[in-house]
């Protein structure tokens, strides 16, 4: 089973492969959260992100949110090759 670090890191690794879409991630340690802004087929400036997506890490589910974010972007950096 994996750390919520672990999941943290795999969570960035594939937002940083993801070429066609700019997928944005901040962590807020003060609040326990990681925000996660997906732009399709990239960042445009005066364009909010299309998906945003907050997942706080002291939740109950959230190592559970942080795996199904990180497939979802997985699945966008196939569609996107």
């Amino acid at each position: 089973m994996k750390t919520t670090a672990e999941l943290l890191g795999e969570l960035m690794q594939v937002a940083y492969e993801c070429k066609k879409h700019d997928i944005f991630v901040k962590y807020s340690p003060h609040v326990q959260s990681i925000w996660v802004d997906i732009h399709l087929n990239g960042w445009t400036n005066n364009k909010v992100a299309i998906e945003s997506y907050i997942i706080y890490l002291d939740e109950k589910m959230a190592n559970e949110k942080l795996k199904a974010l990180t497939g979802y972007i997985k699945h966008l950096n196939k569609e996107g090759k």
